[in-house]
């Protein structure tokens, strides 16, 4: 897709990662349709340096160290950007390569502070935790669910326009879960809108491993609790007894009846369940 007279962008990237997952940040990147006055900005949240030579020289590294932190280290990005629109992507989410053109189609209105991309799973992930994920949608547990007259934009992949973006101060930083509802909502309440725009996605690669798995949906859960006392009744904590029983119930009769995968998945159900209410629990500071 082409468009004409679209206007440069920012790609902001925040990185924590190691050699391999630079090497395919660049293959993300590499796969963007990009014009000349567009720009490449990762924002480098590893402690010791990123391996900077796994990139190519068109792409801006900057640090961004003063906490462990993916919303410090979009707010340090933004802060580089030279362009009036600041795209925010994730270092393990494959975009496809007219993005940046479908955001742009149609045009956003005047009053239009951000524009919500697409996060998908991976289809060729072929474990049971990444088929779990894309068939309970996990990605938009990240911060609860929408409500009347606003939306959320996932800090993935989100599109801002930098006057509303600074205006609102950028991402909450000292935290590590919940800020994408947050700069949601300050937008909205500042008088900007969100539109969708469900043709700018990308790929997240979800863990496959049931522990990092679990701990994710914590640390999601401390976000939720946060926000909760940010926006009084937005994310409650997840009832756990009756609900549990029920995954339980539901999990052993869909195996017995030969639905194994439906099983597995109602099983991971009532884990993610009790990672969850463990989460609520937890404080939501960035780490180390």
């Amino acid at each position: 897709m082409t468009l004409p007279n679209r206007p440069p962008v920012s790609v902001v990237v925040p990185f924590i990662g190691d050699r391999d997952a630079a090497t395919s940040l660049a293959g993300n990147l590499g796969r963007l349709d990009l014009d000349a006055g567009d720009g490449l900005i990762v924002a480098d949240n590893t402690r010791d340096g990123m391996p900077r030579d796994a990139l190519p020289p068109s792409v801006q590294v900057v640090p961004a160290r003063a906490e462990r932190s993916a919303y410090h280290a979009r707010n340090t990005g933004a802060r580089m950007a030279a362009n009036d629109w600041v795209l925010f992507l994730d270092a393990d989410c494959r975009p496809v390569p007219d993005l940046l053109a479908a955001c742009f189609d149609p045009p956003p209105a005047p009053e239009c502070g951000a524009l919500a991309g697409l996060v998908l799973g991976e289809p060729d992930q072929p474990g049971w935790i990444a088929r779990y994920a894309r068939a309970r949608g996990f990605l938009n547990m990240a911060g609860g669910n929408a409500g009347p007259g606003w939306r959320i934009a996932v800090g993935g992949n989100v599109l801002v326009r930098r006057a509303a973006f600074e205006g609102i101060g950028g991402f909450v930083e000292g935290i590590r879960s919940g800020g994408d509802v947050d700069l949601s909502r300050r937008l909205i309440a500042a008088g900007w809108t969100i539109e969708e725009r469900p043709a700018a996605l990308v790929e997240h690669r979800h863990r496959e491993r049931l522990v990092p798995f679990m701990s994710t949906i914590a640390r999601y859960a401390a976000g939720s609790r946060w926000l909760n006392g940010r926006y009084p009744g937005h994310s409650p904590r997840w009832p756990l007894t009756k609900q549990l029983a029920l995954s339980a119930r539901d999990a052993v009769a869909l195996t017995i009846r030969g639905e194994r995968e439906e099983g597995v998945f109602r099983a991971l159900d009532g884990l993610g369940l009790v990672a969850h209410n463990v989460g609520y629990l937890t404080p939501n500071t960035p780490r180390g």
